[in-house]
């Protein structure tokens, strides 16, 4: 006989329904390989933050910063425009052609076209969030404010004076601190205890703010991530999406509990990061280590999936336009080192990536080769109240190599009885010998396997005494 096992959502929050799944990206009805990383620049030792523009003149920027120095990449290599910093985080946006570099102390502003970076102007409070909202822009996180909104005047990102060309300070005395803030049409302001909507009225309060959400807030900003009229965060119930009119979760029930239950309070508030790859409906929360972990969320699937690689935090951004003098300094061993050819998009400049800082703090992507992967699904019955004898099984995939274990008991409370698969057979076959009524799978593909999709496992066997 054959049952046919498909790979649920994985919900470790909910008991005996999915185990172990790592190394995996949630597609249509499956899950698919996760890629190991792949330089895109050199190190930029220090960094704590990093964004990539494109200006009006389709010129495509880097940045990134440290505790004392703005950079860009240019020709291959990281090149300081502003020094002299104290910096305790970096966040940017786009205003116009110039690019808003907040980083706990005096905002910075970089000329995208020109390259050149200097202190914004208009004396701007200081500032650890950004967004341009309609034509002004916002900032927040000032020390001395910190439940403050500050906005600037209309179409210029240098005047801060308030009630100078539509200019304001804004304190909102409910709802925390101002943990952070997202652009568009409307803003998004993201509080301890509360969200708020910006809407743009031009009257003589030129600005409305209602409360989408009390009591419900963000508890660290660097969870936020936008993608678009979504806003997606973390609070203390758990990871959240606002779409500008309400607040929905989208981890209750499914990994909210696995997830606080695997860091500290201080460490999540102090490390994630959050980011939107902007070729797909995925939003991903990264938390740093060597390995760290991804946490990804693909909104239109509604289904999560984790994946281990070492990083220290992840970003959005754009390739840049890479010379080959560029190309000889990201790969010094020489041109048969290149794992691209020359006339690669990823070397030419305005296409979208979700970019990862890893442990060398190296900035590259995931397009390297397919990280092992390993799916495990907890103990259930294949004929219920009878113990089966599994004597094969088929990976529902694409993949030639893998092995398929299982943890056959007696007892879904007895101790782990394991036995693994032999090698694949040229029939997709994975022969097993293991007896049991409670029957434990584990799938796993090994690191640079070629395989494109994983949707679950099909297990010949026979129930144990039936003739």
């Amino acid at each position: 006989m054959l049952a046919t096992v498909p790979f649920p959502a994985w919900t470790p929050d909910v008991p005996l329904t999915t185990g172990d799944f790592s190394n995996v990206t949630a597609i249509a009805n499956g899950y698919g390989p996760v890629k190991a990383f792949s330089a895109v620049t050199t190190a930029l030792s220090g960094i704590l933050g990093g964004a990539s523009f494109i200006g009006a003149d389709g010129t495509s920027r880097m940045l990134g910063g440290t505790a004392t120095n703005l950079y860009h990449y240019v020709g291959g290599t990281w090149a300081s425009v502003l020094g002299a910093l104290s910096a305790t985080i970096w966040r940017f946006d786009q205003f116009g052609d110039n690019v808003i570099a907040v980083n706990g102390a005096a905002p910075v502003s970089y000329a995208i076209a020109a390259g050149t970076a200097a202190a914004l102007g208009g004396s701007p409070p200081a500032s650890d969030l950004v967004a341009t909202v309609r034509q002004q822009a916002f900032l927040a996180g000032n020390p001395s404010a910190r439940n403050t909104l500050s906005i600037s005047g209309y179409n210029n990102s240098a005047q801060w004076t308030a009630g100078t060309n539509q200019s304001l300070s804004v304190p909102f005395p409910s709802g925390g601190d101002i943990m952070g803030l997202c652009g568009g049409e409307t803003g998004v302001i993201l509080q301890q205890r509360s969200v708020k909507r910006a809407t743009y009225t031009g009257d003589v309060t030129v600005w409305q703010f209602d409360e989408i959400s009390k009591d419900i807030g963000c508890m660290a900003k660097g969870s936020v991530a936008q993608a678009g009229l979504l806003v997606f965060f973390l609070s203390d119930q758990g990871f959240k999406v606002c779409d500008r009119n309400q607040v929905l979760p989208i981890g209750v029930d499914e990994i909210d509990e696995f997830f606080f239950k695997s860091y500290s309070r201080a460490d999540i508030v102090s490390s994630i990061r959050a980011a939107v790859d902007p070729r797909s409906t995925t939003v991903t929360w990264s938390m740093p280590g060597d390995p760290g972990r991804l946490w990804s969320y693909n909104w239109t699937r509604k289904k999560w999936s984790v994946a281990e690689t070492g990083v220290k935090m992840v970003f959005q951004g754009f390739t840049l336009n890479t010379s080959l003098e560029g190309i000889d300094a990201l790969y010094p061993g020489g041109i048969d080192t290149v794992p691209y050819s020359l006339d690669a998009s990823i070397f030419a400049g305005g296409q979208p990536l979700f970019l990862i800082v890893n442990y060398s703090d190296t900035v590259g992507t995931l397009t390297g080769d397919n990280l092992a992967m390993s799916i495990a699904l907890p103990p259930m019955e294949i004929e219920q109240g009878k113990s089966v004898r599994i004597t094969g099984a088929w990976l529902i995939s694409d993949a030639t190599t893998g092995t398929v274990t299982i943890d056959a008991r007696k007892r879904a409370g007895d101790s782990p009885n394991l036995k693994v698969s032999g090698s694949m057979r040229g029939s997709g076959r994975l022969p097993l010998r293991s007896n049991g009524q409670w029957n434990g799978i584990r799938v796993q593909i090994p690191a640079s396997a070629t395989w494109t999709y994983c949707n679950g496992v099909r297990l010949e066997y026979t129930i144990e005494g039936a003739k």
